[in-house]
């Protein structure tokens, strides 16, 4: 229900912006949508290092350590231990949502699989710091995020990310944002 709300005042506010505005005016929940996207694209790495091997791209003991990091890292912060969880599936989600379409886009197109895995050892930090700063940008914005305008505010931050993604990007940027308003 709260996708389907989103996604409709997403459709209303791409019909009623005006142009996008200029850099020098950041909306202000734009750095929140950065680093989501900045999560987004470690999972190019993620599925390149997941390929080929029994690795299941779904990975509840590290899920379980990432919601149990944010949500204490959440609580110093005042944030509410289902609020963070609940963004943090987001998050998750929409980084097996990539994971997923680019394991079923190399099944049917075996030429554009990676031909070097990656080492996962080397992403986990950059997911672990990025999860950080998710957290301190929730902190930093939480009266937006938990106010009657959070739908409109966050609409206006991920229409100035997509553009610079493709579409299952898009898709999976969309799945994270739903759970970052409260």
């Amino acid at each position: 229900m709260r996708f389907l709300r989103f996604a409709v005042l997403t459709v209303a506010l791409a019909l009623s912006l005006p142009p996008m505005r200029a850099a020098a005016d950041p909306a202000p929940l734009d750095t929140l949508v950065d680093l989501t996207l900045e999560r987004l694209a470690t999972a190019d790495s993620v599925a390149a290092a997941k390929w080929g091997t029994p690795s299941p791209i779904d990975d509840p003991e590290r899920e379980a350590q990432v919601y149990l990091a944010m949500t204490e890292l959440g609580s110093t912060k005042g944030l509410p231990a289902e609020w963070v969880r609940s963004v943090f599936t987001g998050q998750i989600e929409a980084n097996k949502t990539v994971q997923r379409g680019l394991h079923t886009w190399w099944r049917f197109d075996p030429a554009a699989a990676p031909s070097a895995r990656p080492d996962l050892g080397a992403v986990r930090p950059v997911i672990d710091r990025v999860n950080v700063a998710i957290v301190d940008q929730i902190a930093l914005h939480a009266d937006t995020l938990t106010g009657p305008d959070c739908a409109s505010s966050l609409s206006r931050s991920v229409f100035n990310a997509v553009a610079r993604v493709d579409a299952l990007h898009q898709a999976a940027l969309v799945r994270a944002a739903v759970s970052l308003c409260r």
